[in-house]
């Protein structure tokens, strides 16, 4: 009974080269390009992507488990992405954390900034400032140097 069981497993597994160049690889493509393209907008989320997609949420989450991160995760990692190259822009400069959080599709600057600092390693004003100071960019005060945050905080 064990080895029926364990030749049923085997073949029912989805063998991770497969997945890439089969349908689950063509949908995976697909998701992660429908996350490109709509990772401002608030409401993307695991479910509004399978609804867009004519599929269960369950079968979407089970296509995902061979890749490296869930959906959920992958739309916060794209929009965190943006967010960093956003606060980086010189142009950006006058545009506040909350507004580009807002702009890459969060809806809580307080999330974003836990989120940001987690991945990033440092707050977001802080990511600002590093980038100025590493492109040459002067900080509003006219000074090229990077804030260091105080003890305690």
């Amino acid at each position: 009974m064990d080895l029926v069981t364990l030749l049923v497993l085997e073949h029912s597994a989805p063998d991770p080269e497969t997945v890439q160049d089969g349908p689950r690889g063509e949908l995976v493509r697909r998701v992660r390009a429908y996350i490109d393209g709509h990772y401002r907008d608030p409401s993307l989320s695991p479910e509004s992507i399978a609804r867009a997609h004519h599929i269960s949420l369950r079968y979407l989450h089970r296509v995902f488990e061979a890749e490296e991160s869930t959906v959920g995760r992958l739309i916060q990692r794209r929009r965190l992405e943006e967010s960093a190259r956003e606060l980086a822009r010189p142009g950006r400069r006058a545009v506040t954390v909350t507004a580009v959080a807002q702009l890459c599709g969060f809806t809580n600057a307080a999330h974003f900034s836990r989120a940001f600092r987690q991945l990033h390693g440092c707050s977001p004003l802080e990511w600002r400032s590093r980038a100025f100071a590493a492109s040459g960019v002067p900080n509003e005060a006219g000074r090229f140097a990077v804030r260091r945050p105080t003890a305690g905080r």
